[in-house]
């Protein structure tokens, strides 16, 4: 079974509106100085290492997340936002669709002694 190949045009990054909400918030401001690694995965395939090492320059690995399907941003390994990809000059890049709500902490009860 032979599956059709198709290049797929990223759209243009446009810029943020003025005054526009950032898409996530954090309830605890001293971590905005934290550096993390954020990747973004497109999809997965499985393979055995034959037909991976039997793989031809210009072969394609079918991956199983359609093409309108978000893509998972991740930061140390979970899932912390999905969006869509972009062209941004050169470069790829991700248009955030789907955030997390940020969640206050709850107030802090008093400890009670028995």
């Amino acid at each position: 079974m032979e599956a059709t190949v198709q290049e797929i045009e990223l759209s243009p990054l446009e810029s943020r509106p003025e005054g526009a909400a950032p898409a996530m918030t954090l309830a605890m401001p001293f971590l905005n100085s934290v550096k993390v690694t954020v990747s973004v995965r497109l999809g997965e395939a499985e393979a055995s290492v034959g037909h991976l090492l039997g793989m031809k320059h210009g072969e394609v690995l079918a991956l199983d997340r359609a093409i309108d399907q978000p893509v998972d941003v991740m930061v140390d390994g979970h899932v912390v936002a999905r969006g869509t990809l972009v062209a941004v000059g050169e470069h790829f890049g991700v248009r955030l669709t789907d955030t997390p709500t940020a969640v206050a902490p709850a107030a802090a009860k008093p400890a009670t002694r028995a």
